[in-house]
C-alpha cells in the first residue's frame, strides 16, 4: 500500500498557517475568500416566507446557544478521558462506556468549529483537545494507520477494530478544523494520509463496506453516501492543504456521484451501483435500487460547494438541478410527510414505504439557502420557506445530541445568511460573467 507521509509542497507555499490564521468555512472560492456581490444583477432578496434575513440569522443563532451548546453542556462530553459519548442522562452520567470513532471524529470537528467560529471559548477549545489526545493516543491501529472504529471510554480496551470508514472520514474532518484553532500542521500530516488510506478500501474491487452503516454488500458494490461522506471531509482540507492527491480524490467523488450515481432517465441519484458502476437491475431486489433522499441532497449541496471552491459554475449548476430534482421527486405533503426516500426509482413518493426524518430537513435546508446565496432562484426560495416552516412545526424531533447534521445546518445557515446580509441581499458574482 503506498501512503502519504507527508504534505505536498503547497502547503509550504501557504507559509504553514499560524494559530492566527484566517478560519475558514464553506463557500469560498480556490483562494479562501468570500465571493462579492454581482454587479450586473440589482434584485435583491430581504426576506425569506416573511422572516428577514438577519431574524433568520438570529434564530438560527439563538437555537445553536440556547438549545444544542446548551444541551450539551449538561453532557456528551468525557472531562476525565477525553472524547465525546452522545448518550447520557438527565443527570449527566453516560448511558454507556463503549466510544465509537464516528462520534469521536465528528465532536471534534463540532467544537472545534463551535470554537472557530463562534466566541472562541476556551472550554469548546479544551474539549477538543483532549478529543484529540485520545483520539492520538488510543485510536490509531499501527499496523494499517487506519482508526479504531469503538475502544473503552478509558481507551485501554478495542471492543471493534477499524471496519468503519465512515469514522475515518470524521477524524479527518476533525483534524482540519482543529488545526484552523490551533495551527497543528501534523494534524494535516495525518489527516491526507488517512484520506489514502480510506481511498485504498473503497476503490478495492474486494471491498464489501462490512458492519459500516449496514451489514454488508457484494465485493465491489458502490454506494453514494461513501462519495459524499468522503467529499465533505476532503473539501475543507483540499481549502487548507490545496494538496493535489487530496484535490485528486475530491475530484472522483464529484464524477462519481454526478456522472454515474445520478441517473437521468429518472432524475434521481440511485444509492447502490453494482461493481461496474452500473444500476442494478430490479431483479435485484428493491433494497439494492433505493433512492436516499437524505443522501441525495447532501450530495448536491456538497458537490455545489466543492464547485464554489474550485470556481466550476457548470458544476455548481449540474448540482443545483439535481438537487432541485430531488425536492420534485421526494417531497411527500402532509404532516407526516417531509422529504422521502424512495423504494425504486419507478415509484411514486405517495406509496413510499419510508419514513420521514428531521435530520434530512437540516440538509435541504442547507442546500436550498446555498441555491438562494448564489441564484436567486424562485424555486429555491420556495424551498427553504416550505421545509423551515414544516421543520418547525415539530422542532423537537431534531437530533439535537447529533454531532453532525443539526449542527451542521445551524452552523452552514448562519454563515450563509452572514455574506448575505454583507451583500445587502443581492446575489453573488460567483455565476457572473
Amino acid at each position: 500500500m503506498i501512503r502519504r507521509l507527508f504534505l505536498s509542497q503547497a502547503l509550504s507555499c501557504l507559509g504553514m498557517f499560524s494559530a492566527a490564521c484566517k478560519v475558514l468555512a464553506m463557500g469560498q472560492d480556490s483562494n479562501d475568500n468570500n465571493y462579492g456581490t454581482s454587479k450586473t444583477c440589482q434584485t435583491t432578496v430581504s426576506e425569506i416566507g416573511g422572516r428577514t434575513l438577519a431574524e433568520l440569522r438570529d434564530f438560527h443563532n439563538r437555537e445553536l446557544e440556547e438549545e444544542y451548546i446548551a444541551l450539551w453542556d449538561t453532557g456528551g462530553i468525557d472531562w476525565v478521558y477525553g472524547g465525546f459519548i452522545p448518550r447520557w442522562d438527565e443527570n449527566g452520567n453516560f448511558t454507556t462506556d463503549e466510544k465509537q470513532m464516528y462520534y469521536m471524529g465528528r465532536g471534534l470537528w463540532v467544537f472545534s468549529y463551535i470554537y472557530n467560529h463562534f466566541g472562541q471559548r476556551e472550554r469548546h477549545l479544551k474539549a477538543s483537545r483532549l478529543c484529540r489526545d485520545f483520539i492520538l493516543n488510543y485510536c490509531r491501529e499501527k499496523s494499517t494507520g487506519y482508526w479504531i472504529s469503538k475502544i473503552s471510554r478509558d481507551g485501554k480496551t478495542v471492543i471493534e477494530g477499524p471496519y468503519d470508514i465512515y469514522g475515518d472520514m470524521y477524524v479527518i474532518l476533525g483534524f482540519t478544523e482543529y488545526y484552523k484553532a490551533t495551527g497543528e500542521t501534523n494534524l494535516l500530516d495525518i489527516a491526507i494520509e488517512t484520506a489514502h488510506g480510506i481511498n485504498e478500501r473503497i476503490v478495492s474491487p474486494e471491498y464489501q463496506h462490512l458492519q459500516a452503516h449496514k451489514e454488508g454488500y457484494e465485493p465491489g458494490t458502490k454506494i453514494l453516501g461513501t462519495w459524499q461522506h468522503f467529499l465533505s471531509a476532503l473539501t475543507p482540507l483540499a481549502r487548507v492543504t490545496q494538496d493535489y492527491g487530496v484535490e485528486m480524490m475530491a475530484r472522483m467523488c464529484v464524477r462519481n456521484i454526478m456522472e454515474r450515481h445520478f441517473c437521468q432517465e429518472y432524475g434521481v441519484f440511485f444509492e447502490y451501483l453494482d461493481d461496474s458502476f452500473m444500476p442494478y437491475r430490479p431483479e435485484a431486489g428493491r433494497d439494492l435500487r433505493n433512492i436516499s433522499s437524505w443522501h441525495s441532497i447532501q450530495s448536491a449541496w456538497m458537490c455545489m460547494d466543492e464547485a464554489l471552491r474550485l470556481g466550476n459554475q457548470k458544476m455548481f449548476m449540474e448540482a443545483l438541478e439535481m438537487g432541485r430534482l430531488t425536492f420534485e421527486k421526494c417531497w411527500r405533503e402532509g404532516e407526516d410527510g417531509g422529504l422521502i426516500g424512495l423504494d425504486y426509482p419507478e415509484q411514486n413518493i405517495a406509496d413510499s414505504s419510508d419514513s420521514p426524518s428531521w435530520g434530512r430537513l437540516d440538509d435541504a435546508m442547507v442546500f436550498a439557502l446555498l441555491a438562494i446565496e448564489h441564484t436567486q432562484a424562485p424555486w429555491a426560495i420556495y424551498w427553504f420557506d416550505k421545509i423551515f416552516t414544516h421543520a418547525y412545526k415539530k422542532p423537537e424531533l431534531f437530533s439535537r445530541t447529533g454531532l453532525l447534521h443539526h449542527p451542521r445546518r445551524l452552523f452552514c445557515c448562519i454563515e450563509i445568511l452572514d455574506r448575505m446580509i454583507e451583500r445587502n441581499g443581492k446575489v453573488s458574482d460567483f455565476l457572473a460573467g
